[in-house]
């Protein structure tokens, strides 16, 4: 059989190539996004993508309250490289994400839905955490490596399997690199929590908002590209027993949500969209 099939020195040589380009030092090249400038790039590359989509929201009564929150939410995050940017993108359902440059999308569903200031911080707490944990980065690497692996094991292989190769810039198009996992959420919900409290906003706004989400949408969530979403019943107990292991940090915190109210609404030129570092 001609080259449709591997000999077996020819899979070790590619398996010990593979492996050797995974240990290598970072490429000068675009394989890896491990420098500000390459995260910023990536970062104005999804913003255009959404522009020429006709999904961004230039005016919006949310703006100020949006940015107001995100400003001290930016701060609480500190120390930082990144400006941060918050922008509205249109939807029907609940959603937001964040991309590496400093960017947090919140569509327009999530901001009617959310009743106070405090629901919508731990939101965007929660998107501010994937960024500062470094799980939009760590999603890239691991996309970058597999890119890596098989476009070496593709040298050795001439078959359909080949066709199979892992295509970056496909993966980038389609924001598969925000797929976060189980853990990566739970962590972010921790990490979304502190920052809310430590910008001065209530905590429990993250479980308060997790309830009408799951009332609303069940256990979805507000991220819904997320691979195997924890449940919103889990995730919820998961942050209460978090708030009890720390009552230095949390126990000042009333887990009693008052009445309904909404986010406080502006209008005039003050509700317009403004980018920094762009």
């Amino acid at each position: 059989m001609e080259n449709t099939r591997l000999s077996r020195g020819a899979w070790i040589c590619g398996v010990c190539a593979a492996g050797a380009a995974l240990a290598a030092p970072p490429f000068a090249l675009s394989a890896r996004a491990d420098d500000h400038a390459q995260e910023q790039q990536i970062g104005q590359q999804v913003y255009n993508d959404q522009r020429s989509k006709n999904q961004i929201v230039d005016q919006s009564p949310y703006y100020p309250v949006l940015q107001s929150i995100g400003a001290k939410i930016s701060s609480a995050a500190e120390p930082h490289w990144w400006p941060m940017n918050f922008v509205i993108v249109k939807g029907t359902q609940a959603n937001a994400f964040s991309v590496l440059g400093g960017w947090v999308y919140v569509n327009e569903a999530l901001l009617h839905n959310a009743e106070s200031e405090a629901e919508l911080a731990n939101v965007v707490g929660h998107e501010t955490g994937h960024i500062v944990l470094g799980h939009v980065m760590n999603r890239i690497r691991q996309a970058q490596n597999l890119n890596i692996a098989f476009g070496i094991a593709s040298l050795f292989i001439r078959s359909a399997g080949a066709a199979n190769t892992f295509n970056f810039a496909e993966m980038l198009a389609g924001y598969e690199f925000l797929n976060f996992d189980r853990q990566q959420e739970y962590q972010a919900d921790h990490e979304g929590v502190i920052l809310a409290g430590r910008a001065g906003y209530n905590p429990w706004g993250m479980i308060w908002f997790f309830q009408k989400l799951q009332k609303l949408y069940g256990d979805a969530g507000f991220e819904q590209l997320v691979q195997d979403h924890p449940s919103t019943k889990d995730r919820i107990a998961r942050i209460e027993s978090f708030f009890q292991s720390d009552p230095a940090q949390f126990a000042r915190w009333s887990s009693q949500q008052h009445g309904p109210q909404g986010l406080p609404l502006a209008y005039g030129t003050s509700a317009r969209l403004q980018l920094k570092g762009v």
